[in-house]
């Protein structure tokens, strides 16, 4: 076989998507700091964190995956990864909500060509049989990132304030760009497959193999509907953890990091080992995100910190068990020559859908709470809730609009539940056959 060895690139490419995750979650871990120097309301973090960012990433991603289809897709990554880097590093020099808004759509856009052009590079390196693990060990970059990310992020915006940390974490991006462009080499496109390769198939084509395939269809809705509730959770949990226990910002970031980073990847590493094994995907996704539904209303009524550590444990990997069984139907249902493609359709409906409305619909239902528990809220606690009884009010707020985000979780598992019936039906014989 021409080309990296398999198991070498995909480390790489697994430490370039945990460094895609560090910048990507910046401004949900240092969401507390930036609300009070830019007097920002719950509502305007939210399309910091979630719609703005989304809208970019999901328009730019289709465009850059055509590129990757017939183009080196090494190359895409070392761009994509160099240019979100360098956006990272310009969001700490924003002197407004305008310039932030502005540094983060860079790194929407520069995001946006990586997950696509790195997952059609995995499946050309790795055969059928084993594409569902490849992928969710792929996937472990993100709790990795944002791992790393929260850790770093609150002891650096805690010492240094919050526009160094954008700066000392997104720099280091712009040598692993220089990394990849040095190291990595393009496998054979289609290398592991039986199907004749087409070099670049029509988008009509790659839409209609996809829509055309009710597995995907429902597998696609589950992952969307679930990856609300999830980037809610995930962008507000640092500051559900200052605001509900008063905690200093470094030590809120390091224990979510810590829960955060070993739950997520826990559960994307097992849902990848469990679709393969069982030959279940959609089984396996919904499995998880029923044991998320039940889990994290028992989480977030917790008194304790510790509590509230422990308990997330098992909800947050339950939540995020469906990236590999959902990424390996994906990549299973075309070609070789359109995977690239697929899995940009794939991101944008779980960005455009779950990132665009998570953040913002967790954000102005937790500004409405925070109002109803508070009134004159806006006006007293404009800038953040720096009086203990603003914080209280915004704690209720953002506890009760997480209370409602995880009821998402039961809907997703319906529509996972559908694709296992699908995928059941595809592998029945016809009848007298």
């Amino acid at each position: 076989m021409t080309g990296p060895r398999p198991r070498l690139a995909l480390v790489l490419l697994s430490l370039l998507y945990a460094a895609n995750f560090v910048d990507r979650q910046m401004t949900a871990v240092l969401a507390q700091p930036i609300k009070q120097e830019l007097g920002l309301s719950d509502q305007q973090l939210g399309l910091l964190t979630g719609l703005f960012f989304a809208i970019f990433y999901t328009t730019a991603g289709i465009p850059v995956a055509r590129i990757a289809e017939r183009r080196s897709r090494v190359a895409v990554i070392a761009v994509s990864v160099a240019l979100w880097s360098a956006m990272t590093a310009l969001s700490g020099l924003a002197r407004n909500y305008t310039h932030l808004l502005l540094a983060r759509l860079g790194v929407g856009i520069g995001e946006a060509g990586y997950a696509p052009a790195a997952q059609s590079l995995i499946a050309d390196l790795f055969p059928h049989e084993r594409r569902a693990t490849a992928l969710a060990i792929f996937s472990l970059g993100i709790p990795a990132g944002m791992l790393i990310g929260a850790i770093a992020g609150g002891w650096l915006a805690q010492s240094l304030g919050w526009r160094m940390a954008f700066i000392m974490l997104g720099l280091p991006g712009l040598l692993l760009a220089l990394l990849v462009a040095v190291t990595l080499r393009e496998p054979v496109r289609g290398n592991h497959d039986m199907a004749p390769l087409i070099e670049r198939e029509p988008l009509g084509e790659v839409l209609r193999a996809l829509f055309r395939s009710r597995a995907f269809v429902h597998m696609a809705a589950g992952a969307s509907i679930v990856s609300v509730a999830g980037y809610g959770l995930t962008s507000f949990g640092v500051p559900i953890l200052v605001r509900t226990f008063d905690l200093p910002l470094a030590q809120a970031a390091t224990g979510y990091g810590l829960i955060a980073g070993v739950s997520i990847g826990l559960g994307m590493g097992l849902g990848g080992w469990l679709s393969d094994r069982l030959r279940s995907p959609g089984m396996v996704a919904a499995g998880g995100a029923i044991t998320a539904a039940i889990l994290f209303p028992v989480v977030l009524n917790a008194s304790d910190p510790r509590l509230f550590g422990l308990l997330a444990i098992l909800p947050l990997a339950g939540a995020h068990m469906y990236f590999g069984p959902t990424y390996g139907v994906t990549v299973n249902t075309v070609g070789p020559g359109a995977r690239a493609t697929a899995i940009a359709v794939l991101l944008m409906a779980m960005n455009a859908i779950g990132l665009g409305l998570g953040p913002w619909g967790v954000g102005l239902l937790s500004d409405h709470f925070a109002a109803a528990a508070l009134p004159g809220y806006a006006a007293t606690c404009h800038g953040g809730p720096v009086m203990d009884v603003c914080r209280l009010a915004s704690a209720y707020g953002l506890k009760r609009a997480l209370q409602l985000d995880v009821l998402l979780y039961f809907w997703g598992a319906g529509h996972f539940l559908l694709a296992a019936r699908a995928l059941t039906r595809v592998r029945l014989p016809k009848a007298g056959s």
